[in-house]
């Protein structure tokens, strides 16, 4: 599933493409994967401009003139592609294509279809129940420790893998991330989220927001189907400390990194590094 960091990719590279672009059509290939119902895309959308690109957690939220936004949760295998040539072959499991000036193309793809388009009134986009739950972005500048403990003092007897997975925890963050975060902070993942000091939240803390800021730098992570809106794989792949290097050499301490299932999650960890008992 594309994390924080794809998604915020993904917004970065179709920005410049779509900003101030007037929608002039539809195709509706398969409408399960809109909400409402599709007949509401294609009679309001035509004629609508894109004023702006933002993101929220793992959500894609495009704003509209005349006060409309259309949200995407790219879920498992969804993907969002921008071309100038409509004549391009559209690729399988295409959904939805939004066609702009010029014949300009955006392409939804998602092979398992598990992903969704909303388009809501700016002011109603709390009404889709998981975007008006989230919790706060940890990459935002104003992420702190402190923020952090007080949403972890809710969760305080859960493993702190599964915590952090927690949306409502803190937002954006997938199984990758959390395993890269809990790694550099030397926390063991089945440490539970109330066995955690001041310092380890701290730590933690800012693990999270380090691991996501090089992975965007870095145009996310390719390990399936991720691509950015202009069809390119990410880098980060080739940097991660402990995600999938099961029986690999730990890069801090050399020993083999171990994988356990973590509430039916793969987790990866070293067990040397990360302490797997509240310090004394």
């Amino acid at each position: 599933m594309p994390e924080l960091p794809e998604v915020e990719t993904i917004r970065r590279s179709l920005e410049p493409c779509l900003t101030g672009r007037q929608i002039t059509g539809l195709q509706i290939r398969h409408p399960g994967i809109l909400l409402p119902a599709a007949e509401a895309f294609a009679a309001i959308l035509p004629g609508l401009r894109i004023l702006a690109l933002q993101r929220r957690g793992k959500y894609l939220i495009l704003e509209l003139s005349e006060d409309w936004c259309l949200v995407f949760h790219l879920r498992m295998t969804g993907k969002l592609l921008w071309t100038e040539d409509p004549q391009s072959p559209v690729p399988p499991h295409t959904h939805l294509i939004f066609q702009f000036e010029n014949e300009a193309q955006l392409r939804f793809n998602d092979v398992r279809r598990f992903g969704r388009c909303w388009l809501v009134r700016r002011e109603e986009m709390e009404r889709i129940s998981g975007l008006a739950a989230l919790g706060p972005e940890p990459i935002r500048s104003d992420f702190t420790a402190e923020i952090l403990k007080e949403k972890l003092r809710h969760k305080k007897n859960s493993k702190i893998k599964c915590a952090l997975l927690d949306q409502t925890v803190v937002s954006g963050l997938g199984n990758i991330y959390v395993d890269e975060a809990l790694f550099e902070a030397g926390i063991h993942p089945l440490r539970t989220a109330g066995s955690l000091s001041p310092e380890e939240i701290h730590a933690l803390a800012e693990a999270a927001r380090h691991v996501l800021q090089q992975s965007i730098r870095r145009g996310g992570t390719s390990l399936r189907n991720y691509v950015d809106g202009l069809d390119r794989q990410g880098e980060n792949q080739y940097h991660l400390q402990v995600f999938r290097r099961e029986g690999e050499p730990c890069p801090v301490c050399g020993t083999p990194i171990r994988r356990m299932k973590i509430a039916g999650r793969s987790s990866f960890f070293c067990p040397r590094c990360q302490i797997a008992h509240p310090p004394c």
